[in-house]
């Protein structure tokens, strides 16, 4: 078994919702994933005036989602509609960075 074999089958460790994965809504289904919010002392970065920038970068298994969304698209987690920026593929896992602007 590859070291890549190895990694593939702890994303059930890593993606487990007693360590590190919560559950979330994503594009309607429950799933779990991992999010890394960038924010300033939790609130969002500013952007513009009057405008802010909400960034998230989720940790999401390849299967589990079921598809590689596209860059420019639009990606819905827990009722909010994001921007997705960026889909990275890693060990079996996508990372997704998504944006969103709010006043």
């Amino acid at each position: 078994m590859s070291l890549k074999d190895v990694i593939v089958a702890d994303l059930d460790v890593f993606l487990n919702t007693d360590e590190f994965a919560d559950e979330h809504i994503l594009e309607g289904k429950k799933i779990r994933l991992i999010i890394a919010a960038d924010t300033l002392n939790g609130t969002p970065l500013p952007h513009a005036e009057g405008v802010s920038l909400w960034r998230k970068v989720i940790h999401v298994s390849c299967t589990d989602l079921g598809y590689r969304p596209n860059e420019g698209g639009l990606m819905d987690l827990d009722d909010q509609m994001y921007e997705v920026v960026n889909v990275d593929e890693q060990d079996g896992l996508y990372v997704i960075t998504l944006e969103a602007n709010a006043m």
